[in-house]
């Protein structure tokens, strides 16, 4: 076979392979996307997904569904994503309680976090702001724990149930400052709130979506909120940190996908996700909600769980909660 025989053939077989390469890659997404939120409709995080689905459905040319599949304290949801084909078209908003807590409250779980999913990245922090009632005489932090100290028994705290992130907060300053604080856990953050305003108990830790209305009216106090930033709506509120007082366990939102997801998918995803916090049109109506906008790297999202699910152990363990 002469060297022009050679290219010939060459080409044609080039010719021929090039269209089989293509398609045995076809272009992404190729169908409708789904995000399995795992808690019910109304809340937050359902909040958050339903944002970001919107948003990512104009990116990225298709249909973005939320599905609700609560259950388990998030864990069924969850569950079912680890299941689900690793293709890029089936997201879990991940929160801090399932990720971070759950494995602690329970003996056995039917997955585990950095094992069973990939991060595509962070959505935004949802610290809780602890409020009183305006008739307790302390307007600083150190003046609520010298009053509880004075007062051995007599005040109580309210939370949305055993486990929670508002029982953690109490059980922590319980253990940290030696307090003997009453623990009242109601059906979810309405009643919690609600408790206090009604004078039922005298604190809780609630997010600030459901609090913001509430101190704004002068119906209850605000004295610290967790985070390492102040709150935009009240600047004057400071940190828990920059009150002298060692509770820095904020909770969050991600998004992820099952194990074996293409890292193709994982960027564009993430790609997304910076675009979302970037428009203020998103941004604002999340902190209303409650939810403080901010995006980085899968690679960040993985670090956060790694290094910062231990503490909430250590959350759990100070409030008492054995697992079962």
């Amino acid at each position: 076979m002469n060297l022009l025989d050679r290219r010939t053939l060459l080409a044609l077989l080039t010719a021929t392979l090039l269209p089989a390469a293509h398609a045995q890659a076809p272009a992404w997404p190729a169908k409708p996307l789904r995000i399995v939120a795992p808690f019910a409709p109304g809340g937050v995080t359902d909040i958050v997904a339903r944002s970001v689905a919107a948003s990512m459905s104009q990116g990225l040319g298709q249909p973005v569904v939320v599905e609700n599949k609560p259950g388990a304290q998030g864990l069924l949801g969850s569950a079912s994503v680890k299941g689900a084909p690793a293709d890029g078209h089936t997201l879990l908003l991940m929160s801090s309680s399932v990720a971070c807590v759950n494995p602690y409250l329970r003996k056995t779980m039917p997955f585990e976090v950095l094992k069973d999913f990939q991060a595509v990245g962070m959505i935004g922090a949802a610290p809780l702001i602890m409020v009183v009632s305006p008739s307790l005489p302390a307007n600083r932090l150190d003046q609520f724990i010298a009053h509880v100290k004075a007062n051995p028994g007599k005040v109580s705290f309210s939370s949305p149930g055993v486990g929670g992130s508002a029982h953690l907060y109490g059980g922590f300053m319980n253990k940290s400052s030696q307090l003997d604080m009453q623990h009242l856990p109601y059906q979810g953050g309405v009643p919690a709130l609600q408790a206090v305003l009604a004078g039922d108990v005298t604190m809780t830790f609630a997010d600030l979506g459901s609090a913001t209305g509430q101190v704004a009216a002068g119906k209850l106090k605000a004295l610290a909120v967790s985070g390492d930033k102040r709150w935009p709506r009240f600047p004057e509120v400071p940190t828990f940190a920059e009150a002298g007082y060692p509770l820095n366990l904020v909770g969050w939102v991600g998004l992820m996908v099952p194990a074996g997801t293409p890292r193709a998918a994982i960027e564009r995803l993430n790609a997304e996700l910076r675009r979302f916090a970037e428009s203020p049109a998103n941004r604002d109506p999340l902190l209303t909600a409650g939810v403080m906008v901010a995006s980085g790297t899968p690679e960040d999202m993985t670090t956060a769980i790694r290094d910062g699910c231990p503490p909430w152990g250590d959350a759990v363990r100070s409030a008492g909660i054995q697992p079962e």
